[in-house]
């Protein structure tokens, strides 16, 4: 490598680490008045390797259905579980209603910015419509509860979906509590995107992709288009660009409080390591499509690491899958990158879950 493109390389990465923010005030008022469950982990420094467990670290590329809208470029991983994983329990819907797997967003910080993570839950929509399934998803979303305590929402504790209706291929729809909140202008704008995107990505999922979404909010007139001071939700709202919405990793599965594994007799392996085959899927905006991935027991121990390269390198979102080769066990699995700069660990997404 030259001396000029190593120059180049720190300089990037030293650029994509400062993010300025007018709203650092604001930012800091609402961590305080978080919840204490959403108290973020301190992330445990860079640790020494172990290879008592061997990983297999090919990355195939991921064949997922995209939940974005024909202009964005955001794939998403099958709606359907998989039949090795424990969902949780869906949340609580009209009698009659069939359970679904919807995809719901939620904020989350990387470094001192605001971005947007995923979740697949399970809600019991009213009927089989669109427009049930987009309001059972909203709901889910407004009741600030991801299973990742490291992601969090700012949604008014009585908000509530009181309507949704497709009008010109854009979701209409009607929310109730939410004329006031008191979040800075960083967070107000990445919240209403996060209605945005889990009401597009619903849509695109369930194979009906709208163009937009028209929020409308009871006792907010044309005259206060300024959602709680910030956010001008007068027209029809579209995803902002995802490198400056999206957190630059995601580990889309297995989720947080996952159990994997087929149980039964360990199945042997080519290089003599008992353990269960655990299916990894990630996402990100990384340069040089490198994601980093490694485990840690029930101690904190890191018990391996290797990198997984995606199908695509920034500014492009990629993907990929991954095998690890697990015991029996609870563990913690951490996705990142290295900083080119200085070493340091950037943007982790980490997930608590137990091979059985």
């Amino acid at each position: 490598m030259s001396v000029e493109e190593q120059l180049w390389r720190a300089f990037h990465a030293h650029a994509q680490r400062v993010q300025p923010s007018a709203d650092a005030l604001a930012t800091i008022r609402t961590r305080i008045a978080r919840r204490a469950h959403l108290s973020r982990r301190i992330t445990v420094g860079l640790a020494s390797l172990s290879s008592a467990v061997v990983v297999t670290a090919t990355a195939v590329i991921a064949g997922a259905v995209s939940c974005a809208p024909p202009s964005t470029q955001e794939p998403v991983p099958p709606a359907e579980p998989s039949p090795s994983v424990t969902t949780t329990q869906p949340t609580p819907g009209p009698e009659g209603g069939e359970p679904d797997r919807v995809p719901v967003y939620y904020l989350g910080e990387v470094g001192n910015r605001v971005v947007l993570y995923r979740e697949f839950r399970t809600v019991t929509p009213a009927n089989d419509t669109l427009e049930a399934r987009i309001a059972a998803a909203v709901q889910e979303m407004l009741r600030n509860d991801p299973l990742d305590p490291d992601y969090f929402g700012t949604w008014p504790n009585l908000a509530a979906v009181r309507e949704v209706r497709i009008e010109d291929n854009v979701a209409a729809v009607v929310i109730t509590g939410i004329g006031d909140n008191d979040v800075g202008a960083e967070t107000a704008q990445l919240t209403v995107e996060q209605l945005v995107w889990t009401v597009t990505a619903v849509a695109a999922d369930a194979g009906s992709p709208v163009d937009g979404v028209r929020l409308l909010v009871d006792g907010l007139t044309s005259s206060q288009s300024d959602l709680w001071g910030h956010v001008d939700v007068s027209g029809v709202l579209r995803r902002g660009n995802s490198t400056q919405v999206l957190a630059p990793v995601w580990l889309i599965s297995p989720q947080h409080g996952d159990t994997v594994g087929e149980g039964g007799p360990l199945p042997d392996t080519q290089d003599g390591v008992a353990g269960r085959e655990v299916r990894v899927h990630l996402a990100g905006t990384v340069f040089e499509a490198t994601v980093n991935l490694r485990a840690r027991d029930a101690t904190g121990a890191v018990i391996l690491e290797t990198f997984v390269t995606l199908d695509q390198g920034a500014p492009a979102r990629g993907e990929a899958t991954t095998s690890l080769n697990l015991q029996p066990g609870r563990y913690t699995l951490e996705a990142f990158v290295y900083s080119m700069a200085d070493g340091s660990i950037q943007a982790m997404d980490d997930h608590e879950i137990t091979v059985r």
